[in-house]
């Protein structure tokens, strides 16, 4: 067979070709990966298309969500899980939101950040600084200690090895800021000449780690036992003056 003969068959072997198997349309198959929008919600009604995000919305939809993760996992939980909860669609979940990952990053800042506006709830500002101290810490572990805080914790941890950036995420958003306020409070005392000066940001992590370490992990691994209120009362008090006096104890004229 000539060299010639063998191109005409070719020829006519990939003609045939592009009549049963034509070309894809490029457009159709984007189409057709992207998610399907749902002209409903679970409950009935039509999903938000567009306009600003308001406040009470953003508010519903973490309260929503958030129940997912905590009670499922971040990995086990899937965009037609959230769509389901949340209604609308998942192209306005992606658009809105950036996905799971974006849905998951609000709820955890929005939990760190109840746990910040609280903090002050209720300090007396021309109250001694022991009392001060005291209504700051026991706000504190109260607030850690919630059990929608506490799984919230436990979540993080287990997704710390797999997740590093989510856990550094929470961390700056959690405990982080909560080390700067209470710093931020402590520099304040020391100039009004209060609290002696020195290293304001290590005292604070000292003062809310000395709250933290027993009641936390008893609670975070299911002992109850010296969590109750009148424990933690006494914990607060004890870090406080430890934390103002010193083991030795100091001159307390000064607050």
């Amino acid at each position: 067979m000539t060299v010639k003969s063998r191109k005409c068959r070719f020829m006519a072997a990939m003609s045939v070709r592009e009549q049963t198997d034509p070309m894809p349309d490029l457009a159709t198959e984007n189409n057709k990966k992207r998610p399907r929008q749902q002209s409903e919600t679970a409950n009935g009604a039509r999903p938000r298309r567009g306009g600003r995000l308001t406040e009470a919305r953003r508010q519903e939809i973490v309260s929503l969500v958030a129940p997912l993760f905590l009670e499922h996992g971040y990995e086990a939980v899937t965009i037609d899980d959230i769509v389901d909860r949340i209604g609308g669609s998942k192209r306005t979940l992606y658009d809105r939101f950036g996905g799971k990952a974006g849905l998951f990053e609000m709820v955890i800042k929005d939990y760190c950040a109840t746990v910040h506006r609280d903090l002050f709830t209720g300090i007396e500002k021309h109250t001694s600084v022991e009392k001060q101290l005291v209504e700051i810490g026991t706000h504190f572990l109260n607030l850690i200690l919630h059990p929608r805080i506490l799984e919230q914790h436990r979540l993080m941890v287990s997704m710390g090895r797999n997740f590093p950036s989510v856990a550094q995420m929470f961390f700056q958003a959690g405990p982080q800021t909560a080390y700067n306020l209470v710093a931020k409070w402590i520099r304040q005392q020391q100039a009004a000449g209060k609290i002696h000066e020195g290293d304001a940001d290590v005292q604070a992590e000292l003062f809310l780690d000395m709250l933290t370490a027993k009641h936390q992990l008893a609670l975070l691994t299911s002992s109850f036992e010296c969590t109750s209120p009148k424990d933690v009362a006494k914990t607060v008090k004890a870090a406080a003056r430890l934390f103002l006096y010193g083991a030795a104890g100091t001159d307390r004229s000064r607050t």
